[in-house]
């Protein structure tokens, strides 16, 4: 009997337009992260590291603004390079302590 009325071309386009305008102003800020790190972010990298008694992939992803994935491969490779040593690792975690240079 009654329901709703089907909207006007104009209503149409409008609402159509108002959808489009808040899915722009809703997106997520998304932060901007970097994978190939320049020299210079590597020696601060470096130096944050042998200054701390310890280092996780967290608290690399926090000072740097990296993601957590990259930060885990750094220290890998900081690890197999004998620059880092692996003192604790289990499923959710890696600690790594500087080993002295």
């Amino acid at each position: 009997m009654g329901g709703q009325k089907k909207p006007t071309i104009t209503k149409l386009k409008k609402m159509m337009a108002k959808s489009r305008s808040q899915k722009a102003s809703e997106e997520k800020r998304k932060t901007v992260y970097k994978y190939n790190l320049p020299s210079g972010e590597e020696k601060e990298i470096m130096q944050f590291i042998m200054k701390s008694k310890y280092i996780t992939p967290y608290i690399l992803t926090k000072k740097m603004d990296l993601k957590i994935s990259k930060s885990r491969t750094i220290l890998r490779r900081l690890a197999s390079e004998g620059k880092l040593k692996l003192v604790e690792k289990n499923r959710d975690l890696e600690v790594y302590v500087p080993t002295a240079a």
